[in-house]
């Protein structure tokens, strides 16, 4: 009896989706072209450049470099990271740059695991502002740590390079997104709508839910016309 009703259910399923089967292979497609269109016309893109230092110990040539003094050159970076997001740092970037604007949340500071490297990212809408902020700022900080600890251990590994694509917005992901989304909307309104409509179409539907027997039914002659005039054609 389970079995039974389970498979009516799932019956049921299949003929609500066929009935709008339509709305459903065509509101995800309508939704995707949104989706499209807002990446590539609404959303500014964003790019992203690097720059990378290495902080290391001050030392003749001739003296060996151990273990501690690495494991001191990891212990400052942490120090280092929080001095090149300085408000000191970040105002003499303006300043160079000629910029009315420059917000730290655009800039991250990170050390690289387990090396004495920082990574200096600037992220902008601007591929070659976000090139020259990132470059400056690293600049700006190497004088910044000579004035402050009056040692010259900062050094560049590699300037940035001025990035050809953006990393936002990513729209295959967008597209993706906007697809499902509008898929799972036209379902919810589907089943939503055949919750909201309690009229009853078979005798089946009779059966089940009004637990009465169907002595009779009225055939559909306007349906049998049409047959009629096929056929005569």
């Amino acid at each position: 009896m389970y079995e039974k009703e389970n498979s009516i259910d799932i019956k049921e399923i299949i003929r609500i989706l066929k009935k709008r089967i339509v709305l459903i292979l065509v509101i995800p497609i309508i939704f995707s072209i949104i989706g499209w269109l807002t990446s590539y016309y609404l959303i500014e893109p964003v790019y992203e450049s690097s720059t990378t230092i290495i902080v290391r110990q001050n030392k003749n040539s001739d003296e060996e470099i151990n273990k501690s003094d690495v494991d001191l050159s990891k212990s400052l970076i942490y120090t280092y990271t929080e001095m090149a997001k300085s408000n000191t740092v970040i105002e003499n970037t303006k300043k160079i740059l000629n910029l009315t604007d420059l917000k730290s949340e655009s800039i991250t500071v990170l050390p690289v695991k387990d090396t004495q490297i920082l990574k200096v990212t600037v992220q902008n809408t601007d591929p070659i502002l976000a090139t020259d902020i990132s470059n400056t700022l690293v600049e700006e900080f190497t004088k910044e740590i000579i004035r402050i600890t009056k040692t010259d251990n900062v050094a560049v590994v590699d300037y940035a390079k001025i990035p050809i694509f953006p990393i936002k917005p990513n729209k295959i992901m967008n597209i993706i997104i906007a697809a499902v989304l509008g898929e799972i909307i036209i379902l919810f309104l589907c089943f939503f709508m055949e919750y909201l409509d309690n009229t009853l179409k078979t005798e089946k539907e009779i059966k089940k839910y009004l637990e009465l027997s169907v002595i009779g039914s009225i055939p559909n002659f306007n349906q049998g016309s049409n047959i009629l005039n096929e056929e005569n054609d």
